[in-house]
């Protein structure tokens, strides 16, 4: 077996628009989609980067398959790489070139012939990229796109990543947050709008429970300081002392992994389920973002 790797989109220079892209018709591990450019006065952080891309959606024939912010996609890819995306020259140096690199991935595993998008029509799989110029923060920026196929695979299953964006519940205290049913969950992510800062404790979420019919399940009660502990896997903690360096990212979200292994025996089922949730236990009334990855099915 080959995998082939092609240029869906080379050097695009960044506008303001939502554009559209028809995806290879063999089965795709993933995509790699890459912006850079040149650092303004002294430097691009990561943030500033990321605050380009606002949104990037994959489709087949209408249906969703990857739904995500490019916060969550750079989360996304320190659950699924075990490390943090390519960000290159963290130097507060002006018209400094820098890259960041994100996958975009549809298997839990990349190059893996058995969890991937299945082989499409023509015109069936699309890509579109929601962007916003880069202004005083980021000069000259280009945006590419790379396609990774495995002709002849046959894969059973592929990974679908959504996200939905949690308004302020009304008050403190717990709520609870529907889950998708239907598939198996690997992961549910929270990017949360409060995380500690000075002289400060006060995270948005403070505790999490999962429950499938109204009973616990895997999160029985899982604060959020433990929930800390499991980010060192998926990341670097480095800090750095220059903002180009950033410090650990991402550093306002949490996993609740169900596949801390990548086999497959932990998953979150939901099919058959008439209610699954988390119970989140808020520590400040504001809003939220939750992100899934589920696996679905060819």
């Amino acid at each position: 077996m080959e995998f082939s790797r092609l240029n869906v989109l080379r050097r695009y220079t960044t506008d303001t628009e939502v554009k559209q892209i028809d995806l290879p018709i063999d089965p795709i591990s993933h995509l790699i989609f890459t912006i850079d450019g040149l650092n303004a006065t002294d430097e691009s952080t990561l943030a500033e980067i990321l605050g380009f891309v606002n949104n990037i959606n994959v489709s087949r024939m209408g249906k969703t398959i990857f739904d995500l912010e490019s916060e969550d996609i750079y989360a996304l890819n320190c659950y699924i790489q075990g490390k943090q995306p390519m960000l290159t020259a963290k130097l507060a140096t002006d018209n400094l070139h820098r890259a960041l690199a994100l996958v975009i991935p549809f298997g839990r595993r990349l190059f893996d012939p058995n969890e991937a998008l299945p082989a499409t029509k023509k015109g069936e799989l699309t890509l579109s990229l929601d962007t916003t110029v880069p202004a005083t923060t980021f000069d000259g920026s280009t945006i590419n796109v790379q396609a990774v196929t495995m002709p002849g695979a046959s894969p059973k299953q592929h990974l679908k990543c959504t996200h939905r964006a949690l308004s302020a519940p009304g008050g403190t205290g717990a709520y609870q947050i529907d889950i998708p049913i239907g598939n198996q969950v690997a992961m549910i992510g929270f990017r949360l709008t409060t995380f500690p800062a000075a002289s400060s404790h006060a995270f948005g979420i403070n505790n999490f429970s999962i429950l499938k019919n109204n009973k616990e399940a895997h999160f029985v009660s899982s604060d959020i300081l433990a929930l800390l502990a499991d980010m060192s896997k998926y990341v670097v903690n480095q800090i750095g002392t220059l903002a180009a360096q950033t410090a650990y990212v991402p550093d306002n979200t949490i996993f609740l992994d169900f596949d801390p292994d990548k086999d497959g025996k932990w998953l979150l089922e939901t099919k058959g389920l008439s209610s699954c949730v988390v119970e989140a236990d808020y520590g400040v009334n504001e809003a939220q973002t939750i992100f899934f990855a589920e696996l679905e099915q060819n």
